[in-house]
C-alpha cells in the first residue's frame, strides 16, 4: 500500500495559516487593545498599529502569531528543499535535452542558462533560508523587548526577501519559461505584462508573471514605506505611523502570497509512504 500527499499542500498551507495568524491577531489587536497598540511616541490618533505594535506586546494576540508561525516553519523550510531540488531537476533535464538535440536553441543559449543556473539556484536557496531565520527575529523578539534585534531582524527579512525574489523568479524563466515552445522572441516584461494565463492550465506562465508582479510590488512598497517611517520617527507628521502600517501589513501580504503562489511549481509532485516489502526465508 503506497500513501501519496501533493508537494503542493507544503506552499498552499503555510499560505492559509499565516494569512489567517495575521488577520486574526490584528482583529483581536484592534478588538481589545486598541488605543494600547496604536499609541506611540508622537501621542496623536492613528488608525491603524503596525505588525511589531500588534504583535508583539499583549496576549492573546502575540500568542495567537507566534503560535501560527510556530505551525508554519517546518513548512517553510520544506518548501525552501523542494524548490532547491525541483530547480536542480529542472537544470539537469536542461543540459540533457539539449545534448540530445531536442531543444530548437543554440546549444551556446542552453548552456548559458545552466551557467547562470549553476549560481542562481544556491543563491535563491541561500537567500530563503536566511529569510526565513530573520523573520524569527522579527517575530519572537518584540521591539519592546530589543528593539534593535527586533528591526535588524524586520529590515533584513525584508531585503532578503527581495533578493530570493529576484533570484527565484530568475531560476523560473531559465528552467520553466525562455525555452518554452512560443517564447523564443519574447522579453520578460512582454511576458509579464502582455500575457492573460490561466492557473490551470498555464501553471508555469502564471505563477511566474504574479510572482514577478509581487516581487516589484514588495520593492516599491518597502521603498514607499521608508518616506512615512521618517515622517513619523522624526517629524511626528499627522497620521504618518498609520500610513507607515498599511505598507508594512501589505509588505508581509506580498510575501505571503509570493510563497502561496509556489504551490503551482510544485504541481506533479508527490511525497510517497510505502512499506517495502521483506523477503520471506
Amino acid at each position: 500500500m503506497t500513501f501519496k500527499l501533493s508537494a503542493s499542500l507544503l506552499p498552499l498551507s503555510y499560505g492559509i495559516i499565516a494569512m489567517g495568524s495575521f488577520i486574526t491577531t490584528l482583529f483581536l489587536a484592534c478588538y481589545l487593545h486598541f488605543e494600547r497598540v496604536t499609541k506611540n511616541h508622537c501621542k496623536m490618533y492613528e488608525f491603524l498599529p503596525s505588525i511589531s505594535s500588534t504583535i508583539g506586546d499583549f496576549s492573546p494576540e502575540m500568542n495567537v502569531y507566534r503560535y501560527g508561525m510556530a505551525l508554519t516553519s517546518g513548512l517553510r523550510l520544506g518548501t525552501i528543499y523542494l524548490n532547491h531540488h525541483v530547480s536542480t531537476e529542472e537544470k539537469n533535464n536542461l543540459l540533457a535535452q539539449s545534448n540530445s538535440g531536442r531543444k530548437s536553441f543554440t546549444s551556446s543559449s542552453v548552456l548559458d542558462s545552466v551557467r547562470r543556473l549553476g549560481y542562481l539556484i544556491p543563491m535563491s536557496t541561500v537567500f530563503d533560508t536566511i529569510r526565513v531565520f530573520s523573520a524569527g527575529g522579527w517575530i519572537y523578539i518584540s521591539s519592546s523587548e530589543h528593539l534593535f534585534s527586533h528591526q535588524v531582524g524586520f529590515v533584513s527579512y525584508v531585503i532578503f526577501s527581495f533578493l530570493y525574489m529576484y533570484t527565484h523568479c530568475a531560476v523560473l524563466y531559465h528552467t520553466k519559461i525562455k525555452f518554452r515552445p512560443g517564447f523564443e522572441n519574447q522579453s520578460i516584461s512582454s511576458i509579464i505584462l502582455k500575457g492573460n494565463y490561466s492557473p490551470k492550465t498555464q501553471k508555469d506562465l502564471f505563477s511566474f508573471k504574479w510572482k514577478a508582479i509581487l516581487g516589484v510590488a514588495h520593492f516599491l512598497l518597502f521603498v514607499g514605506s521608508l518616506k512615512y517611517f521618517v515622517d513619523h520617527t522624526f517629524y511626528c507628521v499627522y497620521l504618518s505611523y498609520s500610513k507607515y502600517s498599511i505598507f508594512e501589513w501589505l509588505l508581509a501580504t506580498t510575501n505571503i502570497l509570493y510563497d502561496t503562489l509556489t504551490y503551482l511549481d510544485f504541481d506533479g509532485l508527490y511525497f510517497t509512504l510505502h512499506r517495502e516489502k521483506k523477503s520471506s526465508i
